[in-house]
């Protein structure tokens, strides 16, 4: 399972950004996935539970999105989401798509902390 990898990358640099801004803890992470690097959803969330637990992101809201796949004709310059990658355009028919989205995608696009100066929740 390669999330169990992707996910220790993502809670090092969780970690990291924790630290720098003086967290006392991380309460929710939006993810992005291109649906092309074949990242499986409940895997990242199974691997997220296990690798965040008794840390600073243990309980932290984990939003997933996965970016569609989105080609360019280089014969018609339409540009178009489609859901299963073929090679060619949906509109012409040419052989020539580059794919513009959705291929190697994988980042951290926000990150939710409490900080040391936020009043606690906790009774």
């Amino acid at each position: 399972m390669h999330e169990m990898g992707i996910v220790q990358s993502i809670m090092e640099i969780v970690e990291q950004q924790a630290r720098i801004h003086g967290a006392r803890r991380v309460v929710r992470i939006s993810l992005e996935f291109g649906f092309l690097t074949a990242v499986q959803p409940d895997a990242i969330r199974f691997a997220f539970d296990v690798l965040s637990k008794g840390g600073i992101a243990d309980n932290a809201n984990l939003d997933i999105t996965i970016i569609p796949i989105k080609v360019r004709c280089r014969q018609c310059s339409t540009e178009t989401v489609i859901h299963d990658y073929s090679p060619y355009c949906p509109v012409c028919a040419s052989p020539s798509v580059e794919i513009v989205e959705g291929r190697d995608e994988m980042r951290i696009s926000a990150l939710e902390i409490e900080d040391h100066d936020t009043p606690s929740r906790d009774p």
